[in-house]
């Protein structure tokens, strides 16, 4: 099973808007080193995720929105603490 990793989802649709790094920490009040570090990250915060949907106008947490009854047959999806963890089948 493969996980979704959030942090290259994150930097495929900043690619896809045509948005730097730079943009999205002036946007969030972050540091770009910060930002640097969450697009390696597989796991990512569910209210930064949230913060990064409406900023690049791509719902990251679509997946996520399946009740445990309805959840496609391509995935699974747990959670942790915080963290939404989508796995692949």
């Amino acid at each position: 099973m493969d996980k979704v990793h959030f942090g290259n989802e994150i930097r495929r649709v900043m690619e896809l808007r045509g948005t730097s790094a730079t943009e999205i920490a002036k946007a969030l009040n972050l540091h770009v080193h910060s930002v640097y570090d969450m697009l390696k990250r597989e796991n990512i915060d569910v209210y930064r995720l949230m913060d990064l949907s409406e900023l690049l106008n791509y719902d990251f947490l679509q997946a996520a929105r399946f009740s445990p009854t309805s959840t496609p047959d391509w995935c699974e999806i747990n959670f942790d603490d915080d963290k939404i963890v989508i796995v692949r089948k």
